[in-house]
This record gives C-alpha cells, structure tokens and sequence, in this order.
C-alpha cells in the first residue's frame, strides 16, 4: 500500500481541527473544492481518493469497507495527523460511518451527505436480481471526451449556477484526461460493480445505532417538497433518529444528490454548526 501526493488535497490551517473529506462512488477529490472555500478558516482539511478513483485508480484492494477504512488510517499514518471530524457523500458517507466506527479512529463527530443513512434494499424499484444493472456506470467506449464537456456547456441547469465551472471541472475529473479523445472513468466497470456489492448489503441501522458521537444527515430532495417517491427516505431517517439521539436529520430541499456542488454555501454553514 502506498500514498502517492497527486492523490490528496490539503487546504485549511494546519492550527484548526482535522477535517476529513470522502466523496461517493465514481467520483474523487475535487468534488470537494467549491465547498471547502468556505471552511477554509475554520479546519484543516484532507480531500482523498479513494482505492480504485482518481489518482488511486491503480490502488490495488478488494474494495471491502475494511480496506477501504484500513487505508484511511494509513493516510493518517503517512500524513502524520488524526482525523477530528469527517464528512462523506452518497457511497462515501457509508466509508465515513465505518470509519467513525472503527475502534482504530479517533472522530468526534460525522456528517453524512445525502448518503450512509437509508439502506438501498429499501428503494422501490430495486431488488436482488436487478441492482447490479440499475447501479452499473454507463458505457463510455464509443464516447468522446469533448462530448460531455459540451454537454455540460449546453447544460441550461448549470448556466445560471454560481458554481457551473467548478461543477464540471469536478465531473471531469472523474474520468482519465491522459487517454483523450477517448472518455475513460477512473474507476473502471469492474471495481465500480465489486463496490456495488458492498453498498447493497451495507446496513445503516447496525452501525449507526451503535454509534456514540453526534451524526448529521444532510438529505438532498431535488423538489420544493419531498414527493411520495422519496417517502421511504424520510420514514427511514426518521426512524434512525428516534433509535439513537446522537442522529440528526436536515433535508436540503431544491438540491440533486451532489449538495456538495449545488449548494456548497448552506452545505459548509450546517457543518460548521455541527462540528463546532
């Protein structure tokens, strides 16, 4: 196992607590860039990439959530620092509730971002036999690189976004720049589909009604409202909140599942008030 430096982003002030940044499945560290402007001050923060995205495409693990948590604590080691807090997003949030939960940690607090809270088993449309092909990536081989670079210039939703730069260039560097025109993901189809496995049987309510320290959800909801669809989210959340005290649930309405992105501004300033 190795650390390489293109493969973490510091920010911050060394003097603040450590704050810990995991993004979700598919993506990488720079998903984090808009929003840690404004935390800059406040923490001092380590963006990773996880084993098998961004510059750890060639990081060579099962992709278990052992390993996975097994390799942020040999990030800690090289770095030399231990992790105050963490925050993680979508498939992320479930590697930061393994990791607070790990006996080996040291994490006084966690935030899960639209993640990590409500099991997959639980959404409608998915079952045993057809999770792997509705949470398979897309197929990029006959795709070109500038095709999705002009797709999101097109994109209406981002031209009236504050953040529409910086958007895209965190979506693009979810794929690998060297092998242009091709589009080639980082995370390769068969990794992506072996951490599939785990989030389908990962399960919430074992480890978060155990664990101790005070937990924030943030909950994405694209809508005004929280339509029908989405109900079983809320009667999940709602439940973990009544099992453990330490869980508290904010729904961030008008938002897609990437609030990190979409709403960095509200994002920082409900973590501030919980890790502070």
């Amino acid at each position: 196992m190795s650390i390489t430096e293109n493969s973490y982003i510091q920010t911050g002030n060394p003097r603040k607590p450590q704050l810990l940044l995991i993004h979700g499945l598919a993506s990488n560290k720079f998903t984090w860039e808009v929003l840690s402007q404004f935390l800059i001050d406040d923490y001092h923060m380590t963006a990773i990439d996880l084993p098998g995205h961004g510059m750890n495409s060639q990081l060579q693990t099962d992709f278990s959530y052992q390993q996975i948590v097994d390799y942020i604590l040999y990030v800690e080691s090289q770095l030399n620092i231990k992790f105050d807090y963490v925050a993680g997003h979508s498939y992320g949030a479930s590697v930061a509730t393994m990791f607070a939960y790990d006996s080996r940690s040291e994490i006084k607090k966690l935030a899960l971002l639209d993640g990590g809270m409500v099991p997959m088993k639980l959404i409608p449309e998915m079952n045993q036999n057809n999770y792997k092909s509705k949470l398979s990536p897309p197929d990029f081989t006959s795709r070109k690189f500038d095709s999705i670079s002009d797709f999101f210039d097109k994109n209406l939703a981002l031209k009236d976004n504050p953040y529409s730069q910086q958007i895209k260039n965190a979506i693009l560097s979810n794929f690998d720049h060297s092998k242009k025109p091709n589009l080639v993901p980082f995370l390769n189809r068969s990794n992506h589909l072996k951490i599939v496995d785990y989030l389908w049987n990962y399960d919430p309510e074992n480890l978060l009604s155990k664990i101790k320290i005070p937990v924030l959800g943030l909950m994405a909801c694209k809508f005004d409202t929280i339509i029908e669809n989405l109900s079983y989210r809320c009667e999940y959340t709602d439940y973990m909140q009544s099992i453990n005290s330490f869980v508290k649930i904010n729904w961030i309405l008008n938002t897609p599942h990437d609030l990190q992105l979409y709403a960095p501004k509200l994002v920082s300033r409900k973590l501030l008030n919980h890790f502070s």
